[in-house]
């Protein structure tokens, strides 16, 4: 396993050297960006998938390189449509360079990405990575129409799978594509990516409103602020006290009180008992899938990311 995080150690290199390499005016946000923190969760479960087999080391470096840009500039994309002020405990591509600079930014890493991968040279790997994009693009439209408005449990996980889980996915797809791991594996990757991504996303729904100030890079409440509706504000609204609610989510700016009386809304309900147990059945979903993978220690990793998903602190 120390070769794993050796491997995530020369991915933080390297992301410094996307950004120098970008015009002179995004260097300084592309570096910000890039080497501000987080968790390099989707790198390591590309090495990680990976390494089951036998990757060519050039080439995972480039494919780990390649998700964690793509990643980043999907989220200064994202901080754009929301209109943040932080994250991660720094203000903001977007915030602290203007929208301009913030588009150019995000735009210039997605080509940086994409540019990586043909540098690989496998079709199957930019074919991934671009649905891969496409699908990210339509999920956060998808949830910005529907912010503050009434969602159904099933259009929710739609627009999750798209904008959180794709990524997840293709990190382990490209990973074991890139470690010649055969079909029945990649699929079963797949499912795991998929499975994985999603208990991921309702964690972060359940931190919104249970978890620590700047854990996450964002206070409490924020996804109520801008009129997201998550899995655990569906539930509550079907079960709670569902005028208070809608007050918050309809308010672009709901004052300090009416915040706290809608996320006490949310808590009075058994929503967020309900997304933990969700979130725990699709990470049954994901051990059950690693079963088909080799008995080795970057599945047994993989099985601990996993278990650790539901009840994280950030």
């Amino acid at each position: 396993m120390e070769g794993a995080f050796e491997t995530i150690d020369e991915v933080e290199g390297r992301l410094a050297g996307v950004a120098e390499g970008a015009p002179a005016e995004l260097v300084e946000p592309a570096l910000v960006s890039l080497t501000s923190g987080g968790k390099r969760l989707r790198p390591l479960l590309l090495v990680l998938s990976a390494r089951m087999g036998e990757p060519e080391r050039e080439e995972l470096l480039g494919a780990a390189t390649a998700i964690e840009v793509l990643h980043t500039a999907t989220l200064i994309h994202d901080d754009i449509v929301d209109g943040a002020e932080s994250r991660r405990g720094v203000p903001t591509t977007v915030a602290e360079y203007g929208r301009e600079i913030a588009a150019a930014t995000g735009d210039c890493l997605f080509a940086e990405a994409f540019s990586g991968l043909a540098r690989i040279g496998d079709p199957r790997l930019v074919r991934a990575f671009a649905e891969a994009s496409v699908g990210l693009a339509a999920g956060e439209l998808e949830q910005y129409r529907a912010n503050g408005a009434d969602v159904e449990v099933e259009a929710y996980l739609e627009h999750i799978r798209k904008k959180t889980a794709g990524l997840f996915q293709v990190a382990c797809v490209a990973g074991g594509t890139l470690g010649g791991l055969s079909l029945v594996q990649i699929d079963a990757l797949a499912s795991y990516g998929q499975a994985l991504g999603l208990a991921f996303q309702m964690s972060d729904d359940i931190m919104d409103l249970v978890g620590k100030p700047g854990l996450m890079g964002k206070g409490i409440g924020t996804d109520l602020v801008e009129g997201t509706v998550t899995l655990p504000v569906i539930f509550a609204l079907k079960e709670g006290d569902a005028a208070t609610i809608r007050r918050v989510l309809a308010d672009p700016s709901p004052p300090v009180g009416l915040l706290e009386a809608g996320i006490e809304a949310v808590l009075a309900t058994d929503a967020i008992a309900r997304t933990e147990e969700w979130a725990r059945g699709e990470i049954d979903a994901a051990l059950e899938d690693l079963g088909l993978l080799p008995d080795c220690p970057e599945r047994e990793f993989l099985e601990s990311v996993a278990s650790e998903v539901v009840g994280r602190d950030a």
